[in-house]
């Protein structure tokens, strides 16, 4: 969507990051977002008729083309890094080993954006010693922000994460985050219901799950009848989570080998993803596939 160069402020003197629009991306971007719409359209009939899945795929797409819009705007992508780089300053657990470049405000528009200059290395690219160092702390990060904060980055991939250098010490190693286009609110109701069913996972109260966390996020109708579908996906996640032992491979090839059952049961019944859900998935998807760079038994 953009370019960042290097430059350096006249009054100051102080190297910035300017992030640059590329042009006649707003007409690119929407017949993108025009024909993936026109395709969930198309998905949400077929799947009324073929399937008991409650179609979403429409409501989707459109909660992604309004994120895609908000990515253009580069004086929203600004106020969400001051946020971030705000709330994430008060937590004990991220202020000393995260950081968040400084926004220049004066200096930013809709298509500009002007921003502090942080030297450092994408993580995905320092040392496995590096990542199994740095990884903790980027769960933490993202934790932080799905469970305390409400906001949460959904576009961490590779070239979002930097490490750098501790401006305290100017040697300890702390996490970068940057590119705050892309960003998903999850309500103080989601928050908690989410919390709630990691929690009953671990537990492995899988009828809580099922019966009332499942609900309560949205991926059940309130009034769906599950005394079919408990015994079903208490098997499943039985299996793929408990039974599988302790070694990454065989969970893994375990998790594979359910996932034709799990897609199964989730076009038999009337399933739905919450849009913020599809983001936050997203993210610790990439997350995980950095973490797992750098330690292959990353669980």
């Amino acid at each position: 969507l953009g370019q960042v160069y290097r430059a350096r402020l006249r009054s100051t003197d102080q190297d910035v990051a300017v992030k640059v629009q590329r042009p006649d991306i707003l007409e690119t971007v929407s017949l993108d977002l025009f024909l993936l719409l026109s395709y969930g359209r198309l998905v949400d009939k077929v799947c009324s008729v073929l399937t008991n899945q409650v179609p979403y795929h429409e409501s989707f797409l459109t909660d992604f083309a309004a994120g895609a819009y908000m990515e253009l705007n580069y004086e929203n992508e600004g106020s969400n890094q001051e946020y971030f780089r705000s709330e994430l300053r008060k937590r004990k657990g991220t202020k000393d080993r995260v950081v968040v470049p400084r926004v220049h405000g004066e200096h930013t528009t809709r298509r500009v954006l002007v921003s502090e200059w942080i030297d450092g290395t994408p993580l995905a690219r320092s040392s496995p010693e590096q990542i199994r160092r740095l990884i903790p702390v980027g769960v933490e990060l993202f934790l932080t922000q799905l469970l305390d904060i409400g906001r949460f980055h959904a576009d961490p991939h590779p070239g979002n994460l930097y490490v750098t250098k501790s401006k305290e010490d100017g040697t300890t190693p702390v996490l970068c985050l940057l590119d705050f286009g892309l960003v998903a609110k999850v309500s103080q109701d989601e928050r908690e219901s989410m919390t709630r069913a990691i929690v009953n996972l671990l537990r492995g109260d899988y009828d809580a799950l099922i019966s009332t966390d499942a609900k309560s996020l949205g991926f059940l109708p309130p009034d769906a009848d599950v005394t079919d579908l408990r015994p079903v996906l208490e098997t499943i996640l039985r299996r793929g989570l408990l039974e599988s032992g302790s070694d990454m491979n065989d969970r893994r090839r375990n998790l594979m080998a359910i996932s034709d059952e799990l897609n199964e049961v989730f076009f038999r019944y009337p399933f739905s993803v919450p849009p913020f859900f599809a983001l936050v998935t997203r993210g610790l998807g990439l997350l995980e596939g950095i973490a797992l760079a750098g330690d292959p038994d990353f669980d």
